[in-house]
């Protein structure tokens, strides 16, 4: 219930934000590539009970870390503010995709195959310095609210007291829907078209399970182009 009430007040305040006149409309799409990391890294495993959680996370290895990839595509607003500052916004989907292997001793494994659907909503403040009519560099930095929607992991074991089978990482409570991250990145601009990459940081712990600390975080790389 918290997190429903979290992303309407999300969605009220990104309509009203988009209600101010903007100056450029901007269509997106680009490749991004997260990271999971923390010692509830894997805690995809944590919902299975078998084991004491504890012993669990040790046989998994608190330092594994969760690697994506993906695309993401979207509408950004920017907003004229003064001397050559903007504030940009809007909303990018994201689909990513995981492919993991967890190895144990006498040859047995755990694959875990994830796939994860969000939404992204920028909130940057950009600086743009012109290098001619028609170039520019830019920079921005600033918080970004990843909401998650869905994400599903098939586990794949042949460890005898690892089960296989499907979670819903949401709905089976493992992962907060809310990631709320900081970050910065920079890019050129000619004319209408727009390349930017950036790095974002995780700050709150999306582990639910009580068992460990898990934040996620990444960089992206985005073709823009405005209208």
């Amino acid at each position: 219930m918290k997190s429903a009430l979290k992303i309407r007040l999300l969605f009220v305040l990104f309509v009203v934000i988009c209600s101010v006149n903007a100056q450029v409309y901007r269509l997106e799409v680009g490749y991004n590539n997260p990271v999971r990391t923390g010692t509830g890294a894997s805690a995809n495993l944590s919902n299975i009970n078998p084991l004491p959680i504890d012993v669990l996370n040790t046989q998994v290895g608190s330092l594994s870390s969760t690697y994506f990839n993906g695309i993401h595509l979207g509408a950004t607003v920017e907003y004229d503010l003064k001397n050559q500052f903007s504030l940009l916004t809007g909303a990018l989907y994201n689909l990513v995709y995981s492919d993991k292997i967890q190895i144990y001793p006498k040859s047995t494994s755990i694959t875990y195959v994830t796939w994860g659907h969000s939404l992204d909503i920028p909130i940057r403040l950009t600086y743009t310095q012109p290098l001619s009519r028609t170039l520019k560099v830019f920079g921005f930095a600033g918080p970004n609210i990843n909401i998650g929607l869905y994400q599903s992991t098939k586990t794949t074991s042949d460890v005898s007291y690892i089960p296989s089978k499907f979670s819903d990482l949401y709905k089976d409570a493992v992962l907060n829907r809310l990631n709320f991250q900081l970050g910065a990145g920079g890019g050129v601009q000619w004319k209408k078209y727009q390349l930017k990459a950036g790095y974002d940081f995780g700050i709150n712990n999306l582990n639910r399970l009580g068992t460990g600390n898990m934040y996620q975080k990444g960089w992206y790389v985005t073709f823009g182009y405005s209208f």
